[in-house]
């Protein structure tokens, strides 16, 4: 038997021997054994600071071991866990990690990346676009001299790289859509923003790209869950593969398209579902605030990703006036969604209506999806926000009516309550719309 690294008490008390072996690490404690191979010790290890000490977890299919432990009996397994295993079988011998070099084998992100991102998504609004981008510079500033240069905070510096580009890309909208204000005489012609398609029966090309807009949607939707959840600590999700954008890995069959497809032949409201993600916070310290956080990054991204559709057709629209001023759009800003862009009078004429009818869909269709998935009733995701952030009042309610929460949810959407629980999309939308028919003339 290999000398023990450490003693440890688990969170029950039992004592534990973590015991070092080639390309391995052994837990023991009386007749229960648990190995855990050098290659599973990023998926398997958890590790996070909590004040002085360390939360250290061992996770398995059929072990989970929790451990509070002081710095001082921590650092021989984390200098294991650094340098592993020599190819004899003995420890490396090695000076203890640093602490900006310990190892933490999770991906971490800072709460300053996670905001500059959400501030660079409103650059490209004019004019009062230049409050967020003062921010998020300032954030990301602030990102680069306080969080270390660690492998385990590559996914913060990741998204600090998209939140800067999101900033130079929405400064350069923003005063595409100026120039664009200014050459329209800064007015908006009501004809485009009420303009309705005189088109009979449905639009098979409108409804395909809302399809896959939905589909896509829907997959940014879960993956975000699944990866705020695996980003905490929780790996559940990610081993179940819901960390990826594939559809084929969201869908519900019932949900996504057998119940959409019967309400509308039936010509009721239309909704769906996909699969749920599931998460295990109970095993991870703030379970509150993890929760909270993982509930809201699904209709988080589902913003994000309608603010990069609306900038993305406020350029295309902004660059054609720019580049070709004799050029028809039509539909480019109306209320009637269901009609298609159409594009005349340049070479990329055909490609341009389609793709910018893509991008109108999608912007519309995750503004509603993050609105209604904010509304606060079972199952959505506002009612796991409400119920953690207030346990003792609005978690006692919700405690008891979540059992019913899919009945509520029905009541809701079949009946007139549903179009006020939605006002917050029209107060974006309009807006929106204006911005691209003033700073366009389309």
């Amino acid at each position: 038997m290999n000398d023990a690294l450490a003693v440890w008490k688990d969170v029950d008390g039992r004592e534990w021997r973590i015991e070092p072996a080639p390309q391995r690490l052994i837990a023991r404690c009386g007749d229960d054994f648990l190995e855990l191979p050098e290659a599973s010790w990023s998926r398997d290890i958890h590790i996070s600071e909590h004040g002085s000490n360390f939360i250290i977890r061992f996770e398995t299919f059929d072990h989970v071991l929790r451990f509070l432990i002081t710095r001082e009996a921590a650092l021989p397994v984390l200098v294991h866990l650094h340098h592993a295993i020599a190819r004899m079988g003995k420890p490396v011998e090695a000076e203890p990690p640093s602490q900006q070099a310990r190892p933490l084998l999770w991906p971490k992100v800072s709460s300053l990346a996670i905001w500059a991102v959400i501030l660079s998504a409103f650059v490209f609004v004019p004019v009062l676009g230049l409050l967020p981008a003062l921010a998020a510079v300032i954030l990301l500033i602030l990102h680069r001299v306080k969080v270390r240069r660690a492998e385990a905070w590559r996914h913060s510096r990741n998204l600090c790289t998209v939140a800067f580009a999101l900033v130079v890309i929405g400064l350069l909208v923003s005063g595409l859509s100026m120039w664009g204000f200014w050459a329209n005489g800064w007015t908006v012609s009501n004809e485009a923003l009420f303009h309705v398609s005189k088109a009979s029966g449905r639009n098979w090309g409108v409804i395909a790209a809302a399809i896959f807009v939905v589909l896509l949607s829907l997959s940014v939707h879960e993956a975000a869950h699944a990866t705020a959840a695996w980003w905490l600590g929780d790996r559940l999700a990610r081993s179940l593969g819901r960390v990826t954008l594939n559809p084929l890995a969201h869908i519900d069959p019932f949900g996504t398209v057998l119940l959409p497809l019967i309400l509308a032949l039936a010509g009721g409201p239309v909704f769906g579902y996909a699969r749920p993600v599931p998460v295990q916070v109970e095993s991870l310290p703030r379970r509150r605030r993890a929760h909270i956080l993982i509930s809201i990054a699904g209709p988080g991204s589902n913003m994000l990703l309608a603010a990069i559709s609306l900038m993305l057709l406020l350029a295309a629209g902004c660059v054609l006036r720019l580049a070709v001023p004799e050029a028809t759009v039509t539909n480019f800003a109306a209320l009637d969604f269901t009609a298609p862009i159409s594009a005349s009078g340049f070479a990329l004429a055909p490609a341009f209506g389609p793709l910018c009818t893509i991008l109108k869909l999608s912007f519309i269709i995750n503004l509603f999806l993050a609105m209604f998935n904010l509304i606060p009733i079972p199952p959505l995701d506002g009612s796991w926000v409400l119920e953690h952030m207030f346990p003792n009042s609005m978690g006692r309610l919700y405690a008891v009516i979540r059992p019913y929460g899919f009945l509520i949810f029905l009541a809701v959407i079949y009946t007139d309550m549903i179009q006020y629980l939605v006002i917050p999309v029209g107060g974006i939308l309009i807006p929106a719309l204006l911005l691209l028919a003033g700073a366009t003339g389309y």
